[in-house]
């Protein structure tokens, strides 16, 4: 070996054994910063779904607001049109009441004869016709003679007492009453204008 080869070899500094290796310190640092980033990414990101999340919910909520909305507004439109067309039929009718009376009354004490039977089934046909629409409303005539006097749906006309009567009870009626009835509803139209008979006092 030349004396020139044995300096060179000099000056290269074998590495000590064991001795790691240095890490590179800009390397180090860009590994950090990756790892910073993608962090920073995925809480960007969980705050967006959670955001999200609210305004799902919100939506929800307001939707549920509004078809609650909604279906109280049909009921109450519904409720409004039943009583709207209740009044209307109501009135109607005891316009009319008069004039069904009077349909009743034909014919009482009078001998039907054969000239007079095809008359008087013609009327009885109108009234069974009458009767028939005012029971497709809901509106029904009530006579009730044998029953116990109710002073909410009966009007006593006149009264006598005996010893007979245990209660007070419809005797006669002069007057059938109306009543419009409908599920639970329930509305006299004309008291019935009876007389009461009565246990002695």
């Amino acid at each position: 070996m030349s004396e020139q080869e044995h300096i060179e070899q000099e000056k290269v500094e074998p590495q000590t054994e064991g001795e790691p290796n240095q890490p590179n310190s800009e390397e180090g640092s860009g590994n950090e910063n990756t790892i910073d980033e993608k962090d920073a990414k995925i809480q960007q990101l969980e705050n967006e779904l959670q955001k999200s999340k609210e305004e799902v919910q919100s939506l929800k909520d307001s939707w549920l607001r509004e078809r609650a909305d909604f279906q109280n507004y049909k009921k109450r439109t519904a409720s409004e049109f039943i009583a709207i067309k209740r009044n209307v039929v109501t009135d109607f009718v005891t316009k009319l009441m008069n004039s069904l009376d009077n349909l009743d009354r034909v014919g009482l004490g009078v001998e039907i004869t054969e000239g007079l039977k095809p008359f008087m089934d013609g009327i009885e046909m109108i009234r069974k016709e009458f009767y028939s629409v005012l029971e497709r409303e809901n509106i029904k005539k009530y006579s009730p003679t044998g029953e116990a006097f109710d002073h909410t749906s009966m009007e006593a006309i006149m009264s006598e007492e005996s010893d007979e009567y245990s209660e007070e009870k419809v005797i006669e009626v002069y007057q059938p009453g109306y009543v419009y009835q409908e599920y639970e509803e329930k509305q006299i139209l004309r008291p019935a204008r009876v007389k009461v008979g009565k246990p002695k006092s």
